[in-house]
């Protein structure tokens, strides 16, 4: 149960870099300006000048979560223990939220005397500090969860490079670096706001186009190629991490599942022990692996693959089912924000649908978008956790949607090889049935009986009728042998070839293996073949057990599955002479007698 409840959190260490980046983005927009604002009758507006202790206290803020954010990426990068690390990082994101919690507290508070005519409001900046100080909160007791989990488990180094993986911290880093740049830039081209400027440069970068923002100068519109060009590049790139970092924690989990399996069997094994009984199973399965505890038998590796399959079917599911959810939260409920945001426009709660909707999938049309302060901020916010978050969801339908078209395909294929194989075996039938009949000297009367011989000089004890019929049989039998092996020996040769060649990581081992199956068991029509030969049953050591049952697998391991298809192909090409030449010599044996 401790393990399990590791798993569920091992993704926490690097959800929280990634949060904390962008808390820290948050936090640095809300020192750059003061947090409330006056408006004038004639739109006009001034912001209020904040207090020196107010600027100190955000600055405090924001250099707490910096050192907590450089002692979290010093902790994932040096592989020791990493509780103290982590015991530091919550402390100091702690003191950074309590700090402007504390400033957010007294400004709430403040009350400032203006004229009837102007209004009174809170800058953006405030809204980001409060944003800041949330995400300081969660990203702690993210942190705290899997600090109190890590003792239940014992991480090697590569599984623990696996999990704390500071790559995608450093690129979702280095996309709010140019966020924050791209804004400070356009805000001084364009005479923006640098909280406006930074709204444009997230519908820009995040592909939306909402276009209430546009670059007029000559300028900022030759920079736009270079900064939309690299910022998109760089999306893509963060988009693409977090995917594979997903794939990874998967393979993980599966790995950890197995082992678990693993465990269990070989106890079973070797409680089972004895030499009597290892070499018992030894005879009973010649043809699969060395009757050991270190080898699991053919019944365990078939429950390996069971519980990788069944693993990624419930994955693919709940990842679309959770994706589905959360994007129907961020749509549902962003849109009553929104409605709310905007009660100056006198948004329905329909059109704050509709402008979700445009956002989410970056449609964009522009024809409504937020002006309010707290709207452009909770737009920001909102988009960098929803833009992903549809991202998922797409690719998730598109793998299971390619995925379930590969099983009918492959299902369609089976059937159609079966019913080939079939159609064979009775042309096959009907063509031995007409070419059989008596041997030579066998004369076959009105009754359809057959007579004496008709030479004289031979026995009418019917020995050389059964002798003929031995040989025809021994014949036929070697015969069959040597096709059999044959076709096997050409599929050996192919495979050599591709071994040879470096193409090998390109090839569908399953299906090679689906086609090879028929050549195996031709009396066979094909539909139990999956089960009773599969291509699991090839591997026996439990590290090519776990690595065989991967989808994405290196070169190396590529070569280890193909080296041992063709043992087990060369096993067959004996297996199949061998009893050939067996009939035969039973049938020469017959004849003799």
């Amino acid at each position: 149960m401790v393990r399990h409840w590791w798993l569920a959190s091992a993704s926490f260490p690097v959800v929280a870099g990634v949060l904390c980046s962008l808390a820290i983005m948050f936090n640095i927009c809300a020192v750059s300006q003061g947090w409330r604002e006056i408006i004038d009758p004639d739109g006009s507006v001034s912001i209020i000048a904040q207090p020196a202790w107010a600027v100190a206290l955000k600055a405090v803020s924001l250099a707490l979560a910096v050192v907590g954010y450089f002692v979290l990426l010093l902790t994932m990068i040096s592989k020791r223990d990493p509780v103290k690390g982590f015991i530091v990082t919550i402390l100091c994101w702690c003191a950074s939220a309590a700090t402007l919690l504390s400033v957010i507290g007294v400004v709430a508070q403040e009350h400032t005397t203006v004229n009837p005519q102007q209004k009174l409001q809170y800058t953006q900046n405030y809204f980001y500090g409060t944003f800041a100080a949330s995400y300081y909160i969660l990203i702690a007791v993210l942190l705290a969860i899997y600090a109190g989990s890590v003792h239940s488990v014992h991480l090697n180094r590569k599984e623990r490079r696996t999990i704390e993986c500071t790559s995608i911290i450093l690129r979702v880093a280095a996309f709010f670096v140019f966020l924050l740049g791209g804004a400070a830039v356009y805000a001084t081209i364009e005479g923006w706001l640098f909280m406006d400027a930074l709204y444009w440069a997230d519908y820009t970068l995040l592909t939306i186009g909402i276009g209430n923002l546009a670059p007029k100068t000559h300028l900022g519109r030759s920079l736009l190629f270079p900064y939309a060009s690299a910022g998109i590049l760089n999306t893509g790139l963060v988009i693409s991490s977090m995917t594979s970092f997903t794939e990874d924690l998967r393979q993980l989990n599966i790995r950890f599942k197995i082992e678990e399996v693993h465990s269990g069997i070989q106890g079973r094994q070797t409680s089972r022990g004895g030499a009597g009984n290892v070499r018992s199973d030894k005879e009973k399965q010649p043809l699969q692996m060395p009757a050991d505890p270190l080898y699991p038998n053919k019944a365990d590796l078939l429950k390996f693959h069971r519980i990788k399959r069944d693993f990624y079917r419930r994955h693919r599911w709940m990842t679309l089912i959770w994706s589905g959810l959360a994007l129907f939260f961020l749509w549902l409920v962003s849109a009553a924000i929104f409605r709310r945001s905007e009660r100056s426009q006198k948004w329905t709660y329909f059109q704050a649908l509709y402008f979700t909707y445009t956002s989410l999938t970056t449609i964009g049309y522009g024809d409504l978008y937020p002006t309010s302060n707290f709207g452009k901020a909770f737009f920001v916010f909102w988009s960098l956790l929803a833009v992903p978050v549809m991202t998922n969801l797409v690719a998730a339908m598109a793998q299971l949607g390619f995925e379930k078209l590969t099983y009918l395909l492959r299902y369609l294929w089976r059937i159609q090889v079966s019913r080939l194989a079939r159609m064979y075996r009775d042309a096959h039938r009907e063509r031995e049935r007409n070419t059989s009949g008596p041997g030579p000297g066998i004369a076959i009367d009105s009754n359809s009986r057959a007579s004496e011989p008709t030479n004289s000089m031979q026995p009418s004890t019917g020995v050389q009728s059964s002798s003929t019929y031995g040989k025809k049989e021994s014949g036929k039998s070697l015969i069959q042998a040597a096709q059999r092996s044959l076709a096997l020996g050409e599929e050996i040769h192919k495979l050599i070839f591709t071994l040879q060649s470096s193409s090998t990581t390109q090839l569908d081992l399953y299906s090679e293996w689906d086609r090879i199956l028929p050549l195996l068991h031709p009396e066979s029509d094909g539909s139990d073949l999956q089960e009773t030969t599969s291509l699991a049953t090839l591997y026996g050591h439990t590290g090519t057990v776990l690595e065989s049952l991967d989808t994405d697998r290196p070169t190396t391991d590529v070569n280890k599955e193909i080296l041992w298809m063709l043992k087990f192909l060369t096993e067959k090409v004996c297996s199949h002479l061998r009893e050939g030449l067996a009939r035969e010599h039973s049938g020469r044996s017959n004849t003799l007698s």
